[in-house]
C-alpha cells in the first residue's frame, strides 16, 4: 500500500472507530454493525474511497429509518467521509458513461 493511501486508511479507521465508540452509537447494535463492516472491509482491502461510498449510503439508509435517534457521532462521520464518497461516485459514473460519450 502506498504511503498516501495508508494515511487515508488510517485516518478513516480512526474516524470510524471514534463513531463506533460513541455512547449513543453503542446503544444501536445495527449502526455498530454497519460501522464494523466498513472498518473490516477497509482494513482488508485498503480501498478507502469505495468503503467511504458504501458507508455513506449505509448511513443515509440508516438515518431514514432512525431519524429520531440518529447519533451526532454518525453525522460527524458522514461529514468527514462525504468528500471521498462523492469523488468515488463521480469517477465511477464517468467510467460507466465514457463508452457512451465516445
Amino acid at each position: 500500500m502506498r504511503a498516501k493511501q495508508q494515511v487515508k486508511v488510517t485516518q478513516m479507521l480512526d474516524q470510524i472507530s471514534a463513531a463506533y465508540g460513541d455512547a449513543v452509537v453503542k446503544q444501536q447494535p445495527a449502526l455498530q454493525q454497519i460501522l464494523l463492516k466498513a472498518a473490516t472491509q477497509l482494513d482488508k482491502t485498503g480501498d478507502y474511497q469505495l468503503v467511504a461510498a458504501k458507508l455513506c449510503k449505509a448511513l443515509a439508509l440508516y438515518y431514514w429509518q432512525h431519524q429520531q435517534d440518529f447519533p451526532a457521532a454518525a453525522v460527524v462521520l458522514q461529514q468527514q467521509i462525504k468528500g471521498l464518497a462523492l469523488k468515488y461516485d463521480a469517477t465511477a459514473a464517468a467510467a460507466m458513461l465514457l463508452p457512451i460519450w465516445f
